[in-house]
């Protein structure tokens, strides 16, 4: 996995964690979610690649089922 940097912007930050902490993400993982889904949506991903759309997290109680 190759590692990068971005730079954000204060609001940019403030919404990358509060979507982060509603998709129950690290805020890592939840810029890579969002980079991986915009380059599937602009063709560059084969539907093949590993994308995460459909990969929601779920509530413990609902996990647990």
């Amino acid at each position: 996995m190759t590692r990068i940097t971005v730079n954000l912007r204060d609001d940019e930050r403030r919404g990358l964690l509060d979507l982060a902490k509603k998709e129950r993400r690290d805020p890592r993982d939840q810029a890579a979610v969002l980079i991986r889904d915009r380059l599937h949506d602009l063709g560059i991903l084969a539907n093949g690649d590993q994308t995460h759309k459909s990969a929601q997290p779920q509530p413990a109680a609902e996990a647990a089922k």
